[in-house]
């Protein structure tokens, strides 16, 4: 579990506190006055066109993403390039490096793997010796992205390929219908099969 951890200045009285609240594939991310929040969508489109009705059809669970603010004192710019360089990393294909995210608010939120994502801001503070830091870490491989990944594959195993395909009706052909009666679409069609 990550805990604060205390810098004691010279005469041994305590001094400022950095928090640890943050570790990437278990390298402490430390800032000072941490901030960090999450944020999810949840996207629907309206269905009721100029009705009162409340239908709306669901777009997927979107990724969870964490945003992150502190601080980095000028007097330790190792941390700032260190978290840079973690931001620049990649995989062997050439895809942003996946970590794994250890953070109480990503574990409430079951966020467990993500990358760097979106900018990452630095600047100086306005009052303070230090940077001000913001930065977001978009989840890569979610639970929704992992069972629906898993149903799809099951589906192809089991010989349903038309899952998560739409079946639209030919236009040409809902016309057709839409021009036969009662008695020609059940009565002449039937007829006209049996006559050849």
């Amino acid at each position: 579990m990550i805990e604060n951890s205390q810098i004691n200045t010279s005469n041994g009285s305590a001094g400022s506190v950095d928090n640890i609240v943050l570790a990437l594939d278990g390298e402490s991310i430390i800032l000072k006055n941490p901030s960090i929040s999450a944020e999810y969508d949840l996207p629907e489109e309206d269905q009721s066109g100029q009705s009162s009705s409340t239908h709306s059809s669901e777009k997927g669970i979107k990724p969870k993403k964490l945003n992150i603010n502190g601080l980095i004192e000028y007097s330790t710019p190792d941390r700032l390039s260190r978290l840079i360089e973690l931001s620049y990393q990649t995989e062997k294909g050439g895809a942003k490096k996946l970590y794994r995210v250890a953070n109480a608010t990503a574990n409430v939120i079951n966020l467990r793997e993500a990358v760097f994502s979106g900018k990452i801001s630095v600047s100086p503070h306005s009052t303070l010796l230090a940077w001000q830091i913001g930065f977001t870490l978009s989840e890569r491989k979610s639970v929704p992205e992992k069972r629906e990944a898993r149903a799809q594959q099951r589906a192809v195993e089991n010989g349903d390929e038309s899952v998560g395909a739409i079946i639209e009706e030919v236009p040409a052909e809902h016309e057709e219908k839409d021009g036969l009666s009662w008695f020609e679409e059940n009565i002449l069609a039937k007829a006209n099969d049996v006559m050849g």
